[in-house]
């Protein structure tokens, strides 16, 4: 277990939103997102900003997972991660698009972090249902990090923790149909 450093999670998000432009704001949430997963055992960052052959589609972060020593072994051999950071709460049209790069790649899920928070009535809802129908049309699965999930994050267990929960309550909606909040 390696502990997270609060202060430069907070200076990072601070960057993110002082940033002027949205290719800034979204850079930041991507070296914030490098530094949360680079910590974690078993974890490499294998590229950023990453395109598809036809130029087409972008990856913002890609990690390889040595599932042998992963903290997240649950996970696939290759982790995309999507970094929104808006103004406005990310879009089910947004989750949706993600799911959709995901789906293009030999990756089963894929990590979603959005400090805005993501559309619904409580926050989950809107979104969340695009999630499910991702798992059931594309055969993928997303784990959503919010900015308050964030920001409470002491140590690489806390985020390894949180995600296995995200990935078993996400894996219980795929097998059964039942909603787990």
């Amino acid at each position: 277990m390696s502990k997270f450093s609060t202060i430069r999670i907070k200076k990072l998000l601070e960057k993110s939103d002082a940033a002027k432009l949205p290719d800034h704001k979204g850079a930041a949430l991507e070296e914030l997102g490098c530094y949360l997963f680079g910590k974690l055992k078993g974890l490499e960052l294998y590229a950023k900003n990453k395109f598809n052959k036809s130029g087409s589609r972008e990856l913002d972060i890609i990690y390889k997972n040595d599932r042998r020593i992963s903290d997240l072994h649950f996970l696939d051999s290759f982790i995309p991660i999507e970094c929104k950071n808006t103004t406005k709460k990310t879009t089910s049209e947004q989750v949706n698009w993600f799911a959709n790069k995901v789906s293009d790649t030999t990756a089963r899920y894929g990590i979603l972090l959005t400090l805005s928070g993501i559309t619904g009535k409580d926050e989950t809802e809107a979104a969340k249902s695009e999630i499910i129908k991702a798992v059931h049309k594309l055969q993928v699965g997303l784990l959503i990090i919010t900015r308050n999930e964030i920001e409470n994050l002491v140590s690489t267990e806390d985020l390894a923790k949180l995600l296995h929960q995200k990935f078993f309550a996400l894996c219980l909606e795929e097998r059964v149909g039942l909603g787990f909040d």
